[in-house]
């Protein structure tokens, strides 16, 4: 990997993260308040609040490290819309240059998508409404599309007449639930994908780096498309597997 600096936060996921990648790889680790621009080196953090997005959107070279696709770490969302991670074991994506995948390390060999234990359901054919997966606050700020929802609504509409339904993390009703009477599932890169794909509901984006994997404009189509599980199971590790001769591969490609 070419020369890099892993920066840490005062939160304690980034702090317990950074700390993980950067004594895995050997690579120094500095505070984000020391943060000096110097585009011949990679800059690896993770998370995008506390200063760390600012320095991620003026980057050419960069690793970001967030919670997994799949199986990640056990979290909860509450009615004041505060996530609370219960535990660190899940899995951790890691990606170059983008925040939600590996433009340059497209993967589909299934081989750690099985190790993961899911149940890939057939395609629905009951489901009649389109469910929307609204982005956070802190998503559409940093990407500035504050009216993402209503122009995702007015893109579907283009294609289909279908009810669409909005759901987020911080909703009441689960997304299991949501997902049973779903028709399509759409996005801007929102992990909900990833479960609504694997319980049988085709799954569309308007992330660009996404959008190859499902684009709106075939929402009637109704494909699953499971190399974008296979794939992004080979973009995911564990804090425990930042120490692996298969991880320091897999940096080494990226």
């Amino acid at each position: 990997m070419s020369p890099a600096i892993v920066y840490y936060t005062n939160h304690f996921i980034n702090n317990t993260i950074t700390q993980f990648f950067s004594k895995a790889n050997n690579l120094q680790l500095e505070n984000i308040n020391n943060y000096v621009y110097d585009n011949t080196k990679t800059f690896i953090t993770y998370g995008i609040l506390r200063g760390t997005g600012e320095i991620l959107s003026k980057s050419k070279n960069y690793i970001y490290i967030d919670h997994g696709f799949l199986n990640a770490s056990d979290r909860t969302f509450n009615k004041e819309k505060i996530t609370k991670i219960k535990n660190l074991t899940g899995y951790f994506r890691v990606i170059k240059n983008d925040l939600y995948f590996n433009k340059n390390f497209i993967n589909f060999d299934n081989t750690r998508f099985k190790k993961l234990g899911i149940d890939l359901k057939d395609l629905k054919i009951e489901g009649k409404k389109i469910v929307i997966s609204e982005p956070s606050e802190h998503v559409l700020n940093y990407f500035k599309i504050p009216n993402w929802t209503n122009d995702t609504i007015n893109e579907i509409k283009k294609f289909c007449d279908r009810e669409v339904i909005i759901h987020s993390k911080f909703s009441k009703v689960p997304l299991k639930t949501v997902l049973k009477d779903a028709f399509a599932f759409v996005s801007c890169q929102s992990n909900a994908a990833y479960q609504a794909l694997s319980e049988g509901v085709p799954v569309y984006f308007t992330h660009n780096t996404l959008k190859k994997f499902g684009n709106i404009k075939n929402i009637e189509k109704r494909e699953l498309n499971h190399s974008l599980l296979y794939t992004a199971a080979n973009s995911q590790w564990k804090l425990s597997e930042f120490f692996s001769n298969d991880f320091k591969k897999f940096l080494d490609r990226l």
